[in-house]
């Protein structure tokens, strides 16, 4: 029987990486003065296959409005690994699984000593550690002002996204893994815990914002905003107007959803909002039907994958398409 390979990394590594890899991160950018700017955080959170990355990536980098964050999780950081090249010789699936603690790690030691500095960061969350829920409060109490992007989609929606990532990624040689149904309901043990304190943090610094997202299949593929809401003054979100696809403007009252705390309404809602949007059932012939097609292009894509793809992968399309199918 042939033994799995086994990979180390000491934290002379990580020291090493990161001594390697900080001036590219944050000479390009003015550091921090006392009594400056807020320092901010931009968060973009939802689970696994919900387009935090694309959203991240072709929305709001491109703006132009974030040249000056830090972002502490960078893919290609992976690379840095002292054994990436041996674990290539595995596969592209089998170095992202062997990189992930190393990423974890290298990632932490540059988010502490941005945050430590109050610089501007990016963080990308998946709601996959409970662990993330005591940061908000926690960087509040430092002075931080939020921008806080939550996408909302439906658990079928970010499953078969995540397949149909990894697929892409596999064909195109990057690092990437198959994220099983488990793994998404796991973040939504996390999302009501993560997502409060995240709200909650926006109502105690004033001038942040939380917007949130609803994605899924078919027309729903590249998002729609569902509603956006201001810190005007402590312990307050006050719902803003927002534009739909075709640039029309929409005030609160007609929005389906809302995120609203004031005196007479201090309860969290983001998570509500959040869940209903993650719960809502698959009905429509519409959408049934962009299931359908979306399960059906997976299975033969990973039919035809050059590496292995995991049994429980068909299994699950096949489920879909059994489901789903018109009858």
């Amino acid at each position: 029987m042939t033994r799995a390979p086994t990979y180390h990394y000491t934290q002379t590594d990580i020291n090493q990486t990161y001594a390697e890899i900080a001036p590219g991160i944050f000479d390009a950018i003015a550091e921090p003065s006392d009594g400056g700017k807020t320092p901010k955080l931009l968060v973009v959170a939802g689970a696994q296959g919900a387009g935090k990355t694309y959203l991240l990536e072709n929305t709001l980098l491109p703006s132009g409005q974030y040249s000056d964050f830090i972002r502490p999780y960078i893919p290609e950081y992976r690379a840095r690994h002292p054994q990436y090249a041996q674990m290539l010789e595995h596969g592209v699936l089998h170095a992202y699984a062997h990189t992930e603690q190393f990423i974890w790690d290298l990632g932490r030691k540059i988010f502490q000593d941005a945050f430590a500095n109050k610089y501007n960061i990016i963080i990308e969350t998946a709601l996959d550690s409970i662990e993330f829920a005591s940061l908000p409060m926690y960087a509040a109490s430092k002075g931080y002002q939020f921008e806080v992007h939550l996408i909302g989609c439906k658990r079928e929606f970010a499953h078969v996204s995540t397949i149909e990532r990894a697929l892409k990624s596999i064909e195109s040689k990057e690092l990437e893994r198959f994220v099983s149904l488990e793994n998404i309901d796991a973040s939504m043990a996390n999302a009501q815990s993560i997502l409060t304190a995240f709200e909650n943090a926006c109502a105690a610094s004033v001038g942040s914002t939380i917007t949130l997202y609803e994605r899924g299949f078919g027309v729903l593929r590249d998002r729609r905003v569902v509603c956006r809401s201001l810190c005007t003054q402590s312990s307050e979100l006050i719902p803003q107007s927002i534009t739909d696809v075709n640039g029309v403007v929409i005030e609160p009252r007609h929005h389906a959803m809302r995120i609203l705390r004031t005196a007479e309404a201090n309860k969290p809602c983001a998570f509500n909002n959040y869940a209903r949007l993650v719960n809502a059932p698959i009905v429509s012939l519409d959408e049934r039907g962009e299931t359908l097609k979306a399960a059906h292009l997976a299975l033969a894509n990973s039919e035809r994958c050059p590496e292995p793809v995991p049994y429980r992968v068909f299994n699950d399309l096949h489920a879909y398409i059994v489901k789903y199918v018109f009858r």
